[in-house]
């Protein structure tokens, strides 16, 4: 079956360029990402083609690494913000299709700009300042995990489809419906086991990332989880600022949505003007506010709570 990235950017195996490959983070990170499945095929970092990491070769250019391995279709970035935008175009203009871009700390022109390249040429960007994406068809992009023993562990195959803007929260609610017997506060105010052995499981998890300019939205997501025949319902972290989840609500009322949607919306004490934790939670109008975006969500029939341990119950009540 496809994964994820199928209905994402049309991708049915992600062939793998590694940008930074050569650094502390690129060989640890690609460890894990091919100890879970992934198909890294080469990596590249400039000034070092010709190198080999863990068998894998190293090219200067992304164009040289592409020349050489026609078949590569997706990138993961372990680059410095300074160097992010400028190794996207790279990427994009040797045709890779699907980005993933980890680095924290992007400035939002440089953001603005790859999501003006991506649109030219019909790539699509995860990040950036995200963990990346893992699907269990068995591929993974990103920080996800730790270490592939764990997320092959932690990350079973199922029915939940996870979005988030929070890297920490994407690993959390991914896992936790992944655990059988797993307890917490049920809906009538008691507390205990949420489901029995048979627990939803994971269809993939995707970070959008928590900066003002994501590439891949809290909408574009969830349009292809409502495409992804694994997926039975959504969970969502979603929080202040952007309109990301506005844009999310208008969709599912307007029926582009029609699977069950759990969203645990964070910020409910953020003040306009303050940025509290991500860059993006900052609250720039009235509609990027807690109450708006709780009451748009609310008015599309979209199951909202205030704690994040409260999506669970709230997954199982929506899947009996």
């Amino acid at each position: 079956m496809a994964g994820i990235l199928k209905y994402l950017c049309n991708i049915d195996i992600p062939k793998v360029l590694v940008f930074g490959i050569t650094g502390r983070q690129g060989k640890s990170r690609s460890r894990l990402m091919r100890g879970f499945g992934t198909h890294i095929v080469a990596g590249t970092t400039p000034g070092k083609g010709g190198m080999e990491v863990d068998d894998t070769p190293v090219y200067s250019t992304a164009a040289e690494a592409v020349a050489a391995h026609p078949e590569i279709n997706s990138a993961v970035f372990f680059v410095p913000a300074a160097a992010i935008a400028q190794a996207a175009f790279d990427a994009m203009d040797a045709g890779i299709k699907f980005l993933v871009l980890t680095a924290d700390g992007v400035a939002t022109h440089d953001s603005i700009k790859i999501k003006e390249k991506a649109f030219e040429t019909g790539a699509k960007c995860l990040g950036p300042n995200t963990v990346g994406m893992l699907d269990t068809d068995g591929y993974l992009f990103g920080l996800i995990g730790g270490k592939s023993s764990w997320a092959k562990k932690n990350y079973l195959p199922g029915k939940v489809g996870v979005i988030s803007r929070s890297g920490g929260l994407s690993q959390l609610l991914a896992s936790f419906h992944c655990r059988p017997f797993l307890p917490g506060p049920k809906s009538d105010g008691s507390f205990g086991p949420l489901w029995g052995k048979d627990y939803p499981g994971l269809s993939a998890v995707l970070c959008v990332g928590g900066d003002p300019v994501p590439g891949i939205t809290l909408l574009d997501a969830a349009k292809a989880f409502e495409a992804d025949p694994r997926t039975k319902i959504m969970v969502i972290y979603a929080e202040t600022g952007t309109t990301q989840e506005n844009d999310l609500a208008k969709a599912i009322k307007n029926g582009k949505i029609t699977k069950p949607v759990v969203v645990f919306l964070g910020g409910k004490f953020t003040e306009a003007g303050v940025s509290q934790s991500h860059a993006g939670a900052m609250i720039r109008n009235k509609n990027e506010t807690y109450l708006a975006k709780k009451e748009a969500l609310l008015s599309a029939g979209v199951t909202v709570v205030d704690r994040p341990d409260s999506v669970f119950a709230a997954t199982a009540e929506l899947l009996r």
